[in-house]
């Protein structure tokens, strides 16, 4: 009951946050005269209007290839930095490899992946996994080189066999690692994927932003960004249930 209060409160208090951002946005648009940057309820109006008939169609697509990107990230980067973590070998081999990658701007690799891939759904999943790929790679290596060797022998001295040492010992300690890299990779995936969506598609919320911004339609445009945004923020709620229930050990702080 305290954490379903605790959960309730912390829900309360980020919509207030939310509530004060609206202010802000209504005086820059009265500065701007409200061409350039339409009010809130405008902008709230024409979301509604569009939600049913358009802004469903494209919100699905970016979340279908986020989705698509995530999976795939996941059943490649998981098992490599479970892999290298476990091995000094591999981790002196591959790791220098991960950090020469790592940085680069994994936009800046967006024509290359479109000559490899064409200007199809395939260019767009295959950003998001670049993207989401090292994030996951080095969450997972770190979260396994970080476990004591003393758990992983008391383990074993115990008869436990793999299964069991994944279970209770390095499950427990990837799975928190792993989900804070996805809340970083998250917000970075949905930059780079607005960007993607601007070439070859007409489905998808970069579209839909850049198309209307094009017509000049700036309340569509901004409609768009808010779609963008509520989008963001279901990714990262589900995020957090997800670490609630699964990682029950973790307790919230309350302050």
């Amino acid at each position: 009951m305290d954490d379903k209060r605790y959960i309730i409160k912390w829900n309360l208090w980020g919509l207030v946050g939310l509530c004060a951002l609206v202010p802000v946005w209504w005086a820059a648009s009265l500065v701007s005269g409200g061409k350039i940057i339409p009010d809130p309820p405008t902008v709230f109006l024409r979301f509604l209007v569009l939600l049913p008939t358009v802004m469903w169609r494209h919100g699905l697509a970016s979340l279908a290839r986020i989705a698509a990107g995530l999976c795939l990230a996941l059943v490649t980067a998981v098992p490599a930095g479970l892999a290298i973590g476990r091995s000094r070998a591999l981790d002196r081999a591959l790791s220098p490899l991960a950090y020469l990658l790592y940085p680069v701007p994994k936009i800046a690799l967006l024509p290359v992946i479109m000559l490899l891939f064409g200007l199809t759904d395939v260019s767009k999943v295959m950003v998001v996994f670049l993207v989401l790929f090292f994030q996951f790679l080095i969450a997972s290596r770190d979260a396994v080189k970080g476990i004591p060797d003393q758990y992983l022998i008391s383990l074993r001295s115990l008869g436990a066999g793999r299964l069991q040492t994944m279970r209770y010992v390095v499950w427990p300690a990837l799975l928190p690692q792993l989900l804070s890299a996805l809340r970083v990779g998250a917000g970075t995936a949905l930059a780079v994927l607005f960007f993607a969506e601007t070439f070859g598609t007409r489905i998808g919320l970069g579209y839909f932003v850049m198309e209307s911004w094009m017509r000049v339609a700036y309340p569509d445009m901004y409609a768009g960004v808010l779609g963008l945004g509520i989008l963001g923020l279901a990714i990262f709620k589900s995020i957090d249930a997800v670490q609630r229930r699964a990682c029950r050990w973790q307790r919230p702080v309350r302050g």
